[in-house]
């Protein structure tokens, strides 16, 4: 099976991001330095939000790094780790102001998703 990370899994809508941060039901995990706020979703297909504070990393190449470190942690085992009966809206905010081996953020993702699973089977 391809792992890939398509256009229409990216969260983009500003009233989707909203509801994510605002409204009831969103739920929240960390694996230092990442957290993840998560909702079940009405859409197809599972969309995930990545964020890098500017006060965290000053210049754009920073932040465009640990983007990429993070899209590719995500990429390599959200189809083994998430539900797929479930869909769900995810953003994961980076927490540090150090940059770490894209081994630890593959790691800290690998539990991040393993305990997004568990709380939607939960729930």
């Amino acid at each position: 099976m391809r792992q890939t990370f398509r256009k229409s899994q990216r969260l983009c809508s500003r009233t989707l991001i909203d509801r994510l941060f605002t409204h009831a039901g969103s739920k929240s995990v960390t694996a230092y330095p990442i957290r993840a706020v998560f909702r079940k979703a009405d859409t197809e297909q599972t969309q995930i939000l990545l964020s890098v504070p500017k006060r965290l990393f000053k210049h754009a190449v920073d932040r465009n790094r640990v983007k990429r470190q993070l899209r590719e942690a995500y990429r390599t085992q959200y189809q083994s780790l998430l539900p797929a009966e479930q869909t769900l809206h995810i953003a994961f905010i980076w927490l540090s102001d150090k940059h770490h081996p894209s081994a630890v953020i593959a790691a800290k993702m690998r539990n991040l998703l393993n305990r997004i699973a568990e709380t939607c089977e939960k729930s």
